[in-house]
């Protein structure tokens, strides 16, 4: 019996160490109220707990099992306010200011995170002074002096790099200081085309793509967006494209055949390319890279949210729009006659658009290259039909949420169209390509044609209706 009850008082014991507490201190917390966390993994991260602010301080739990690595702090999720940090088996007590997070965090526990967090404030420091002289080089006439001086610079920041990678031997830290390591030449460049040419071509010396410890990161996913959307780049859009394409052939010829990192550097492309509705771009490094993968590299689930992104970005066909005509069913796709289609989404209950949209409507009504499609976002036919009596030359649609009526922007045009606002207008070409999303009624008004009076006269008109 004692024998029993002994075992499981170890087991207990073994329980409640196995499980590191990660404790957080925000000064000045900012009303702030709860806190998730989450371990970074490339493109991904995995959920792992959630707590609320209780005397100060925020605990939240590492289940026993989790693996060494990044995880991120999320505290404000509006705003993108988040904390990194290395867990590596071992509890972390953390202190910072939520509007200046990185610059000021401090680890009163965690060896890892005290040695890494003293690299950085320490080597970009020194580099931010190299930079600097290589900067006045160019500049200077005085070649010979400014290259003594960053002799001296350089050996500094070598010397730092090198005590920091032995004193975090055997440590997580030591694979985190080695990846972040910059290289610099043992003379400035000459001209900054020279400098930039140097960067390029040793961008990732440092960088082990096969190093398991950086897989449970973010590490090979930033070094390659800032490689690609940085190091490269050019004012003149198609040169830009042809840079970040070359760009990309060398990034993903230095990962090697490490499909896992591979699939999630492309990933974190894809979904660049997608938030700015770049076409071109996504369907390049889908069809070149990412659909040759291995199958179980691929993420369909993935594809299909980079699609929902883009089925309304510029240059894409817009999605289809039926409405009936007595019994005959008409669709967008089908119209013909017209060298310019927009597509209005607006809706009765919706005040702005009580106002602005009649003013459209005396803009277009007579433009004989334009037609226009008002989507009309309602609850109920009733106001639909009171307010578009009266736009005959438009070709208006009633969009219903027929499962329920009161969710109107989860109907099916909306949510094909990605509408979360109104109005909403959307330009299409003669082959019902899109070719602009004005977010203004401004415009909106100077795509299809309006001079600088004529749309100062509208809103003025609509200034004096607020008043």
């Amino acid at each position: 019996m004692m024998k029993n009850i002994f075992i499981a008082l170890l087991l207990v014991a073994y329980s409640v160490k196995a499980q590191d507490t990660i404790r957080v201190k925000m000064e000045p917390n900012n009303d702030y109220k709860w806190m998730m966390l989450y371990k970074v993994s490339g493109a991904k991260q995995q959920y792992i707990a959630n707590t609320t602010l209780d005397n100060g301080e925020y605990k939240l739990v590492i289940p026993k099992g989790k693996e060494a690595g990044i995880y991120r702090l999320f505290y404000d999720l509006d705003n993108g306010g988040f904390l990194d940090f290395i867990y590596n088996n071992e509890s972390v007590s953390i202190t910072f200011n939520p509007k200046l997070p990185q610059e000021t965090v401090k680890f009163e526990k965690s060896e890892d995170n005290k040695l890494y967090k003293s690299y950085l404030n320490a080597i970009y420091h020194q580099q931010g002074k190299l930079d600097s002289l290589q900067m006045a080089y160019f500049e200077t006439t005085n070649k010979e002096n400014l290259k003594e001086e960053y002799t001296s610079r350089l050996t500094n920041l070598r010397d730092i790099q090198a005590h920091f990678e032995k004193a975090s031997v055997g440590k997580i830290a030591h694979d985190f200081i080695v990846a972040t390591k910059k290289y610099n030449g043992n003379e400035p460049a000459e001209t900054p085309d020279d400098y930039l040419k140097t960067i390029e071509n040793h961008f990732f010396d440092y960088l082990d793509f096969d190093n398991k410890a950086l897989l449970n990161s973010s590490v090979f996913v930033d070094k390659v967006i800032e490689y690609v959307f940085y190091i490269n780049s050019s004012d003149d859009e198609k040169t830009d494209n042809e840079l970040k394409k070359k760009a990309i052939a060398q990034a993903v010829a230095k990962i090697g055949d490490n499909d896992f990192v591979k699939s999630e550097v492309l990933s974190s492309l894809l979904y660049a390319y997608a938030n700015q509705e770049k076409v071109e771009m996504v369907d390049y490094i889908k069809a070149t890279y990412y659909d040759k993968l291995p199958t179980t590299y691929q993420d369909t689930k993935f594809l299909s949210s980079i699609n929902d992104m883009l089925k309304v970005a510029v240059g894409r066909v817009a999605p289809e729009i039926t409405w009936k005509e007595g019994k005959i069913t008409k669709r967008l796709s089908a119209l013909e006659g017209a060298e310019k289609y927009v597509v209005v989404f607006w809706s009765t209950t919706c005040s702005h658009c009580l106002k602005e949209i009649p003013e459209v409507y005396k803009f277009t009504k007579d433009l004989d290259d334009v037609k226009v499609i008002g989507v009309v976002l309602e609850e109920d036919e009733f106001g639909f039909n009171h307010h578009t009596e009266p736009m005959d030359k438009w070709i208006n649609v009633l969009s219903i949420n027929k499962e329920n009526p009161s969710k109107k922007w989860e109907a099916k045009l909306p949510r094909s169209y990605n509408v979360y606002a109104t109005p909403t207008y959307i330009v299409l070409d003669k082959d019902k390509k899109i070719t602009a999303k004005p977010k203004q009624l401004g415009n909106l008004l100077n795509s299809l044609g309006a001079d600088k009076e004529t749309i100062n006269e509208i809103y003025e008109r609509l200034t004096k209706d607020k008043e």
